[in-house]
C-alpha cells in the first residue's frame, strides 16, 4: 500500500509540472477543441443532467461547455465541497454568475443559494484528473472526493477530461479508485478498453 502511495505522489508531481508549463493561450485553445469534441458526442447530446468540474488554471476549462449545455436546456451541476474533507455534492447552477470565489481562489457554487441534485439523477459526469490510463483508471489529487462521490452516481456515464499529455499507459490505483468509461482530450473522445 505504501509503495502505491509513493508511486502516486511521484506521478502526481511529474504530471502537474507538465500541466503547469502550459501557457494561458494553450489552455484556451485546447479547451475550445475539447469542448467541440464534446458537443458532437451523442452521450453528451442525450444527457439531461450533467456534472462537470470548475477548472484550476492549468486544467481543461469547461466554461464553454457550461454555457452550451445551459443554452440546450440541460441541468448543470458542479462540485460543492462539504465541510467534511473528502465529501462533495452536486450543486445545480443556472449560469456562471451563480459561482463565487472560494477556497484556494477557485470558483465554487454560492453557498447562499445552494441547490443540490442527488448523484443518482446524473446522466453524465465529466471527471477531472491528474492522469488517466487507457483503461480509464484515474489518478486524482489524492483527497478522494470523486472516488466517494462516484459510488453514489450509479447511472451516470463517466468521462475523464485531461490534456493528451496526461493520458499514460498505466497509472497506479487502489481498489476504491473508480475508473471512467471514456477519455476526453483536445485530440478527441476515446473509449477506454
Amino acid at each position: 500500500m505504501e509503495i502505491n502511495k509513493d508511486a502516486k505522489k511521484e506521478l502526481r508531481k511529474k504530471i502537474l509540472a507538465i500541466r503547469r508549463e502550459m501557457t494561458r493561450e494553450e489552455v484556451a485553445a485546447g479547451s475550445g477543441r475539447l469542448a467541440e469534441h464534446l458537443f458532437t458526442w451523442p452521450v453528451y447530446q442525450n444527457a439531461k443532467n450533467i456534472m462537470l468540474y470548475l477548472a484550476m488554471p492549468d486544467e481543461p476549462h469547461l466554461d464553454k461547455v457550461i454555457s452550451h449545455a445551459l443554452a440546450a436546456g440541460k441541468t448543470i451541476c458542479v462540485p460543492h465541497m462539504r465541510e467534511t474533507r473528502g465529501l462533495m455534492d452536486a450543486a445545480i447552477i443556472a449560469n456562471l454568475e451563480d459561482l463565487v470565489v472560494g477556497q484556494f481562489n477557485l470558483l465554487t457554487p454560492n453557498p447562499a443559494t445552494l441547490n443540490l441534485l442527488e448523484p443518482s439523477e446524473l446522466d453524465l459526469i465529466i471527471v477531472p484528473g491528474v492522469a488517466f490510463d487507457k483503461t480509464g483508471r484515474r489518478l486524482g489529487m489524492g483527497a478522494g472526493y470523486y472516488d466517494r462521490f462516484l459510488l453514489r452516481a450509479n447511472k451516470a456515464e463517466l468521462i475523464g477530461a485531461a490534456w493528451a499529455a496526461q493520458i499514460l499507459e498505466t497509472v497506479p490505483t487502489d481498489e476504491h479508485d473508480k475508473p471512467v468509461n471514456y477519455l476526453l482530450t483536445e485530440e478527441g473522445i476515446f473509449p477506454c478498453r
